[in-house]
């Protein structure tokens, strides 16, 4: 699908001398805000496009001066534009990444009035995030809007897959796909992954992000009736194969790490 460079490569790369961008593809409520900040620490603020909001034409995507793009873009996406760039991710756990979805739609501070995404979302879906103000978990889960299901419904494979959900290949090309990124991480491992990140991309410092830039998750407990939990179980199918395989991939690349005494 596309070229990049990945973990399969025996020498690291070195960060400073990159002649091609970055391009976080950021999937919604894994730790995308504060693996952001913590690149952004690593690059002028002239060389960092700015936030996609859904136009590519918008985030200076032609602009060679450019070496950080990143956004809630789909990876098959902005490949399209940035065929040789770095594409680097965050996963974890489906159910936890639901319930911080819901969280994070549920709590009035996270969409003020001056938030950017109003100036280019519908009616309806503004509609769809006070209303989600207002409800609980188990009715986020069981209640039958639209725009709730498009939020949870395997979201991880849809954001990585370069095929379209219900096909024979959404859930193989996610995984072929994770494989070619440069870099993937594991929210439930972000030290690891760091690490892992600073040891096959040479020159990223050490993590060092204020608490208050992190717009950590509410790591209250989530509770749902029989009924929802398996609504939620049918939702996220797909996402949890491929929470498995990523783990599963993880951990062989943090052991190869050690036995390289790297």
């Amino acid at each position: 699908m596309m070229t990049s460079v990945g973990f399969q490569r025996s020498v690291p790369v070195e960060l400073s001398i990159l002649e091609v961008p970055l391009a976080f593809v950021h999937i919604p409520k894994t730790a995308g805000t504060s693996f952001i900040r913590y690149l952004e620490g690593h690059f002028l603020k002239s060389e960092i496009a700015p936030p996609f909001l859904g136009d590519f034409n918008a985030i200076q995507i032609s602009d060679p001066s450019k070496k950080l793009f990143w956004g809630h873009f789909r990876l098959v996406d902005i490949a399209r534009y940035l065929p040789h760039a770095l594409f680097l991710t965050f996963l974890r756990h489906p159910v936890l990444r639901s319930y911080s979805q819901y969280k994070s739609w549920h709590d009035p501070r996270n969409f003020p009035k001056d938030d950017p995404w109003r100036n280019v979302m519908t009616t309806e879906q503004i509609d769809d995030i006070e209303f989600a103000q207002k409800v609980s978990f188990e009715e986020f889960v069981s209640g039958r809007r639209a725009r709730f299901e498009t939020e949870l419904r395997d979201v991880q494979t849809l954001m990585l897959s370069s095929h379209q959900p219900g096909t024979p290949q959404f859930l193989p090309s996610a995984k072929d796909n994770l494989l070619s990124m440069a870099f993937f991480g594991i929210v439930e491992e972000f030290d690891l992954s760091i690490r892992l990140l600073q040891q096959h991309i040479l020159g990223f410092k050490s993590y060092d992000v204020a608490p208050q830039l992190e717009n950590r998750s509410d790591t209250s407990p989530l509770s749902l009736s029989k009924k929802g939990a398996d609504r939620l179980s049918d939702m996220l199918q797909n996402d949890m194969e491929l929470y498995r395989f990523a783990i599963e991939i993880f951990s062989e690349r943090i052991k190869g790490t050690v036995r390289c005494g790297r």
